[in-house]
């Protein structure tokens, strides 16, 4: 076969293994960094022999893909990458071996142990290949969870005439936010999730009321952090309105006194260019209760650290949407946590009984695991109501019923589906309708020169892409709107510069000094002596800073769905690839039409949609099990 020259003098290829890792290398589906491996352990173990090597490369690309593991039976039998790079053909001693013939290579390789061995770089562990670094983080994660599963918090007697008076309507169906308020309080451990408007942050400033009611004289120390900078800022302004209406639930203690809501790297007390923080499993968070939110974005090495650093009597009280998109980084702990079958035990759902949480029976797991009584699913939309066109989409997305999509698209009723007439490298870009789509969404947000105004007029108007790179991702739909804005004189760019009036821009990382985190949102503006200002909404009102200070960034007229997570806008639009692309997924599309609180429109073809409908994201992980 013949050889090609290394990929940055990195990978030489002899073998025909060495070049289906280049090959995959140049297409992208495997990374460098993963590919070197191959070259490390052949270096350091020469007799293990190529199986285990490849082995090791899969199993580092396995977790830049957002595997905690690989798991062996998918891989095993096939060509590596071959799916993906749509090869027709290839040398089959690139095929990796059986799953037995497998494993016993394995077991038998000096770099790789098992769950009970001494420390190796990977471990083997029913079925599944880890880095040692993610089998531990799995490892503690079920750990410390089945540990503060099986404690118990106040009992139904204590929680009923509080319960009553938080939630004084009368029972006549399930309140789900009644029972999550009730689990919250009876469990030291509790996880609540639903979809958008169900009420999560409504439920969490009565918990905070109910607990610290239970709690007696004492001030609870109560903790509120979520993962981006952007989602805690939206819990922080939730809480003076729920401060005026549950004023007499507080026992005179105010809440925004009680609580900060701050990004979960401070609350741990992040350490510059470390994996470690301030506070961990030997120096515990000083706090008896913390709410944590949008967990759905949480990584497993981060909710590993988060629960460790909790007091073993602390209260974790865990929310988010188990639907949306999974942690751009290994794990999908919300979707493992929620797993399994859904009910309570007999003994637990009499508790909510005496209570007085419920009005009927609820559902009973016939084989109730550790986590069945420590679940709340917020079942009933405050702001999708039942003939409401979003909210039907939304639904027939997460059954991925192709036929239902398009009947609800079809109907238009607040959503549609916008098919492009023309097809080559621009696409969509060339359409006179998606033209004047953004321009009209934008437009009254480029006319405003007051500030609070235009942050305002913003909220009501996005652009979403799939993709960060490549074609019609958030990078070159950015850079060509930019374009089109000013061919149409509704920005002016002089000679080129990155700062003009009217310009979006997303924060795209946490920068404490200047209190500006991950995902929020701010526009640049002239100021009142003619300066060029980048001003952000606060609890306040509107603060500015230079655009010379600014942390890292993007333009935000499109962004991508991960980074639109923990935002919402009354008009959504969300812009397909021109290609199939394994990114499109049932779980990106729903997280896209969650963000739309009153239109949403989907611009691309037919096929890559229900292609998107229909695919799930796969993660690979060993959470599940490890918590039975």
């Amino acid at each position: 076969m013949k050889r090609i020259a290394s990929v940055n003098g990195l990978l030489p290829v002899i073998s025909p293994m060495r070049e289906l890792l280049h090959r995959a290398v140049l297409s992208g589906q495997c990374s460098e960094l993963s590919a070197c491996y191959y070259d490390f352990f052949q270096r350091l173990f020469p007799g293990a022999g190529e199986v285990a090597w490849a082995s090791g490369v899969l199993a580092v690309q396995a977790v830049l893909d957002g595997h905690s593991c690989l798991m062996l039976f998918g891989v095993a039998g096939k060509v590596p990458f071959a799916e993906r790079m749509e090869l027709e053909t290839w040398d089959d001693s690139c095929r990796m071996p059986s799953l037995e013939f497998w494993q016993e290579t394995l077991s038998s390789c000096p770099f790789v142990g098992s769950r009970d061995s001494e420390l190796t770089p990977l471990v083997l562990d029913r079925g599944r290949l880890y880095l040692r670094r993610y089998f531990d983080y799995e490892r503690r994660l079920a750990a410390e969870v089945t540990r503060r599963v099986v404690r118990g918090g106040f009992s139904s007697a204590e929680v009923a005439p509080v319960l009553a008076q938080l939630f004084p309507d009368p029972i006549t169906e399930t309140d789900w936010q009644k029972v999550a308020a009730a689990t919250a309080a009876m469990r030291r451990f509790c996880l609540i999730t639903g979809g958008p408007g169900t009420g999560k942050t409504h439920t969490v400033v009565r918990i905070v009321a109910l607990l610290q009611r239970l709690a007696g004289g004492d001030t609870l120390r109560i903790g509120l952090a979520a993962p981006t900078g952007k989602a805690a800022s939206r819990l922080q302004e939730s809480l003076p309105a729920a401060e005026v209406e549950l004023a007499e639930h507080l026992e005179g203690k105010p809440l925004t006194g009680l609580i900060k809501a701050q990004t979960i790297h401070r609350l741990l007390g992040y350490v510059r260019n470390s994996p470690y923080f301030r506070y961990n499993r030997d120096q515990r968070l000083p706090l008896d209760v913390l709410i944590v939110d949008e967990v759905s974005m949480v990584d497993l090495a981060l909710m590993t650290k988060l629960i460790e650093a909790m007091p073993d009597e602390g209260r974790l009280i865990l929310l988010g949407d188990k639907d949306q998109l999974s942690s751009v980084e290994a794990g999908r702990v919300l979707a493992d946590l929620c797993a399994g079958e859904t009910g309570y035990s007999p003994a637990f759902a009499e508790e909510l009984q005496l209570a007085d949480a419920v009005a009927a029976n609820l559902p009973v797991a016939t084989e109730a695991g550790p986590l069945s009584d420590c679940r709340v699913i917020l079942r009933k939309s405050y702001r999708f109501h039942l003939d409401s066109g979003i909210g039907a989409l939304a639904a027939s997305v997460l059954l991925g019923d192709v036929e239902k999509v398009m009947a609800c698209l079809a109907e238009e009723n607040g959503v549609r589906l916008c098919v492009p007439t023309l097809v080559g490298s621009v696409g969509v870009r060339e359409e006179d309708g998606f033209v004047q789509q953004l321009c009209q969404g934008y437009g009254e947000f480029l006319k405003e020169s007051d500030p609070a105004l235009a942050l305002a007029a913003f909220r009501k108007f996005q652009v979403l892409c799939a993709h960060r790179h490549g074609v019609n991702g958030s990078l070159e739909i950015n850079s060509w709107f930019e374009t089109v804005l000013e061919e149409k004189g509704l920005i002016s760019r002089h000679s080129g510069s990155t700062w003009y009036p009217g310009r979006p821009v997303m924060v795209t990382g946490n920068h404490y000094t200047l209190h500006l985190f991950n995902g929020d949102l701010g526009v640049v503006l002239k100021d009142d002596e003619g300066e060029l200002r980048v001003f952000f909404e606060t609890q306040g009102g509107v603060r500015s800073i230079a655009p010379a200070r600014m942390p890292d960034h993007d333009t935000a007229f499109a962004l991508t769905v991960h980074k639109s997570q923990g935002s919402e806008f009354e008009r959504v639009v969300l812009l397909l690839p021109e290609v199939s692309s394994r990114l499109v997924t049932r779980e990106l599309i729903y997280t896209a039409i969650t963000r739309a609180r009153r239109e949403f429109e989907v611009w691309g073809r037919v096929e890559i949609l229900a292609e998107g409908v229909s695919t799930m994201t796969l993660r690979d992980t060993g959470l599940v099990e490890q918590l039975r």
